[in-house]
């Protein structure tokens, strides 16, 4: 309870390297580290150890047996064994423009870090910076350095410096000479250097695919180094073994000094390889693959260093349903298709799976990508709705874990998006409790549709102002009415009379900013949510109001029908809760407790009622990844809310949870509790909104507090504040309303 986990994509490793102990391969957020000698994997990250997120590249130091990790904002931290030593110089040195860290590279002891705007020496030993070289005077990123004898060479992607380590004053841009022998280019770049030999190779990558060249760089100029009958689409290349190797698109080949082919990977079995680097270490070629991640080749075969994570590392939007977390991949920008492939991920019992165009057979050859939203049925677990931006705006799938079915314009009542040449939209869909899907299909004439449970359709007219326009949220409140944004176009509510396939008794209403008429803080409703009190949660770009009586709002007068903003006394100043803040989404837990996910500030928890704030996670606070959060979703039976920010997936285990009236999987944990635990103790399963009571073996009362939802924690403290002792102690549940009582029992140890 209370902690933190980001969930890192396995599936792209760009950098590895190796220490005495284990291989480490670079992902997008996270390293991923392999024992030598017990054959385990372990991940770092920005939650559990690392000092940043977006990992750029890594660098081995012999002299110090350490790893150490490049980030993309400049940051550098030293892994040794299990410590982690931050090195923040180059991330909090005042110079502007770029501080990435392209490349590290050892070189007679010392650490030397390829930057956004030069070169940087680090003592390994001393964790300190020792000297930085600009020999582009920051105009432009050093993306490569390599050394020979005295000389150290700095790469970009127009040019190639060279510098004498010799000269005391290479922190002088005039102190670096530009090699005359790599003609400067104004189209394509030069990517990457290697010594080999003592001979050293440039690698030019070409615009066009399959036009790349490796030269190698003599004294009398550059010359092609070697031409491969096929494609020379390559994508980097290393220093294996001493000698060169060469990352092709679908392959890899490591020459000996003649350019014969000394070892050759073409293939690993289940793909083929896309490979940014390669070490060979005992007999053991270790890759990092852009395709497939970390990867063992062995003569015997080949290995997957695997570890659990999302299969990919876009993501969207989400929704949760018993057990079962389903996450879109994404996305638009604005109202402009990215067209993202990625398909939707699902994660069940601490699993992921990845269901895209190349695994699900519907899908293949289909003109589908910006999965926007996803909606899980409430009775059949197996079943979900998939929606898109794209020719193939609603799919199907069933307990096979394939899409049984597609609804184009062409089968059924969708619309093609007067936006999108030919395209549907579909950006929210939900299950209502008979199972009936809603969909909101944007830029159509009827943006509302319902395909019931027993294969019926029927569309819902808006009115004009809603006619082709962008659609956004949707939710259904708990007397079946349906909630819908349309971006910078107000929220409208519809009543269906609860019969969906008949429009005769059907009513809407238009909620805008205007008092009298919605009262909204702005047309750009962005975030919708329905409390267990049926109470309609509205955030806006311009802070968030609610909608007390949605029962009764459609179809009122003028003036009946406001949204509410949450006002408070501070400092003797009446303001809004939460201001003007950004809202992004909301989310109410099992204690009707309101989550709010921000563009810029982070993470926000507000009481039931919304007067208080009782928590709030940011990046200066917490191990949140980033402020800018776009969606949220929770576990409701185990608390776990799940967060994508611009920057990946992270997830916190709120004190929160549905309560659970049977009692039928009940939970205290930890148990026991050791001398080295500080955390909450927690007990998880029990009806809604209980009183709960900490007693002795004797029964003499030790604590007490109310539980969030089927929640309740205990801090280990007596009601005077101070730690119990050691002993079994008994927890007392008992709901406010109705039937039900549980017990359960707790060692604490001291």
């Amino acid at each position: 309870m209370g902690q933190w986990r980001l969930h890192v994509p396995t599936n792209q490793c760009h950098d590895v390297v190796a220490t005495s102990k284990g291989a480490y391969g670079a992902l997008i957020n996270g390293v991923l580290e392999y024992d030598f000698s017990s054959n385990e994997t372990s991940m770092w990250d920005a939650v559990n150890g690392l000092s940043d997120i977006a990992v750029a590249c890594l660098g081995y130091s012999s002299a110090n047996d350490a790893v150490f990790i490049g980030y993309e904002n400049g940051n550098i931290d030293k892994l040794k064994g299990s410590q982690v030593i931050n090195i923040p110089a180059i991330k909090l040195a005042e110079i502007q423009g770029s501080k990435r860290i392209y490349k590290i590279v050892e070189h007679n002891g010392y650490m030397y870090f390829a930057t956004g705007f030069g070169i940087v020496k680090i003592d390994p030993l001393k964790n300190e910076v020792r000297d930085a070289y600009y020999p582009t005077n920051g105009n432009a990123p050093v993306i490569d350095i390599a050394f020979r004898n005295d000389t150290i060479f700095a790469l970009t992607e127009t040019q190639m410096y060279t510098g004498d380590l010799n000269n005391i004053a290479l922190a002088d841009p005039t102190q670096w000479t530009i090699d005359a022998r790599v003609p400067q280019i104004n189209t394509h770049a030069y990517q990457e250097l290697a010594i080999v030999r003592n001979e050293l190779y440039l690698l030019f990558k070409h615009d066009d695919y399959g036009a790349d060249t490796v030269y190698h760089i003599n004294a009398s100029g550059m010359t092609v180094a070697h031409q491969e009958p096929f494609s020379m689409e390559i994508t980097s290349m290393s220093i294996v073994n001493d000698q060169l190797a060469l990352h092709f698109d679908a392959s890899t080949v490591v020459y000996d000094e003649n350019f014969n082919y000394a070892f050759t990977l073409g293939d690993y079995g289940f793909t083929a390889p896309r490979v940014a680097e390669m070490f060979y270490r005992d007999g053991v070629y270790w890759t990092a693959d852009l395709n497939s991640g970390f990867v063992q080749v062995k003569t015997t075969g080949v290995k997957q260093i695997s570890y659990p994570g999302p299969p990919k590392d876009a993501f969207y939007s989400m929704d949760w349903s018993q057990g079962r977390l389903a996450v879109c991949s994404g996305g638009v920008d604005g109202n402009v298709s990215t067209f993202n492939t990625g398909g939707v991920y699902i994660f069940e019992n601490e699993e992921w799976e990845l269901r895209d165009a190349f695994n699900m057979n519907l899908w293949q050859g289909q003109d589908i990508y910006d999965y926007l939203c996803v909606a899980m049925h409430p009775s059949n677990r197996e079943q979900m709705a998939v929606g898109t931006f794209s020719f193939v705006p609603v799919s199907i799938m069933d307990e096979t874990g394939q899409v049984m079915d597609t609804l184009t314009p062409q089968n059924s009542f969708i619309e093609a998006a007067t936006i999108g040449v030919g395209k549907s939209l579909v950006t929210a869909m939900e299950y209502d409790a008979q199972g009936n899907l809603w969909i909101l299909n944007g830029g159509g004439n009827k943006p509302l549709k319902v395909l019931t449970g027993n294969g019926e359709w029927q569309s819902f007219d808006m009115g004009t102002a809603a006619k082709t326009k962008f659609s956004a949220k949707m939710v259904i409140d708990n007397t079946g009415n349906k909630w819908m944004s349309f971006l910078n176009n107000g929220l409208y509510g519809y009543s269906d009379g609860g019969t969906p396939t008949d429009i005769g008794d059907d009513n809407y209403q238009y909620f805008s900013n205007g008092e009298g008429l919605g009262a909204l803080p702005s047309t750009n409703v962005t975030a919708l949510a329905v409390d267990h009190d049926n109470e309609l949660w509205i955030g806006t770009d311009a802070g968030f109001a609610v909608l007390y009586n949605p029962g009764s709002a459609i179809g009122a007068s003028s003036g009946d029908y406001d949204a509410q903003r949450i006002k408070v006394d501070f400092e003797g100043n009446i303001e809004y809760v939460l201001g003007a803040t950004y809202i992004t989404d909301i989310e109410v837990d099992g204690g009707n407790r309101k989550w709010f996910g921000t563009a810029n500030s982070g993470l926000v928890l507000l009481s039931a009622d919304g007067l208080e704030i009782l928590e709030q996670h940011t990046m200066e606070n917490s191990p949140l990844i980033s402020n800018m959060i776009l969606d949220l979703q929770l576990d409701h039976n185990t608390g776990e809310l799940f967060i994508i920010t611009d920057k990946g997936l992270v997830s916190y285990r709120t004190d929160a949870s549905d309560g659970n009236s049977n009692y039928s999987n009940v939970t205290v944990f930890p148990n026991p509790v050791r001398p080295d635990f500080h955390g909450p103790v927690t007990i998880q399963g029990i009806k809604g909104d209980s009183d709960v009571r900490i007693t002795d073996a004797a029964g003499n009362l030790v604590y007490e507090t109310s539980s969030n939802g089927g929640t309740a924690t205990w801090n280990g403290e007596n009601i005077q504040g101070a730690q119990v002792e050691t002993g079994v102690y008994l927890i007392w549940t008992a709901p406010r309303e109705g039937k039900g009582r549980h017990v359960g029992k707790v060692l604490v140890v001291r």
